[in-house]
């Protein structure tokens, strides 16, 4: 077997506590700017960015500053504020990485409620697999999904049509990241699945949506590039 002691990491106090502080400090940042600089992020991604910086930690953060905020946004206002976003925002690269956010904000939420939920009953690793996928499913269709496409739709059922399809792909994606931390990586690392109250739990969720995010990305370039998703802008 692969020696993956390298990710040992994952499960010290000391790094998890403070990947985690940062990300929360980042992540109370990165609303005040959405809500009073940077204004004109959607406003599905205005929730799914905090929940990605909270996972993501400083990864996130220099995501957000790399791939959503238009340098020197803080000191434009309406129509200049607009004008530069739209613009800063408008390249394939930044599309695609606002799809992928939107998308693992989105799922991830939902993944790491249930497998909160599966560790704490004991449901073996296909049972938690699958309730992971259908809880994350749901998290992203009808929360995340439905309200990016509910502005593009012409009925609510057109939103919820264009938003499951959208879904459904992501999510294969997302899922097959996560499956391999979950059924690979950590339990070769740790030697078991870790328990809710563990640190090696909340590090090594932080690999799965990582990978997932990685995993799910050329799927999200096809999605936009063929009109079913539209990114940041």
């Amino acid at each position: 077997m692969p020696d993956l002691s390298f990710f040992s990491f994952l499960a010290s106090p000391i790094f998890v506590v403070l990947w985690y502080i940062i990300g929360l400090i980042a992540a109370i940042w990165v609303v005040q700017d959405e809500y009073l600089k940077n204004t004109q992020v959607q406003p599905a991604l205005k929730w799914a960015w905090p929940i990605i910086v909270v996972f993501f930690s400083v990864i996130g953060l220099a995501l957000y500053l790399w791939t959503c905020r238009p340098p020197g946004i803080e000191n434009k206002t309406g129509k200049q504020e607009k004008q530069a976003h739209h613009e800063y925002v408008s390249s394939t690269f930044r599309k695609v990485t606002g799809s992928v956010i939107h998308c693992v904000g989105g799922d991830g939420l939902g993944i790491i409620t249930a497998m909160v939920v599966a560790r704490l009953i004991g449901m073996n690793f296909w049972q938690e697999y699958w309730f992971e996928y259908v809880v994350g499913f749901a998290f992203g269709w009808f929360i995340f999904q439905y309200k990016a496409m509910r502005k593009m739709a012409d009925s609510p059922m057109q939103a919820l049509w264009m938003g499951g399809r959208a879904e459904f792909f992501s999510m294969i994606t997302v899922m097959s990241g996560m499956g391999v931390v979950m059924g690979y990586v950590t339990p070769l690392t740790v030697g078991e699945q870790p328990h809710p109250a563990t640190f090696a739990f909340w590090g090594f969720a932080a690999l799965g949506l990582l990978m997932g995010f990685i995993v799910t990305y050329p799927m999200n370039y096809w999605l936009v590039k063929i009109g079913w998703k539209h990114g940041m802008s």
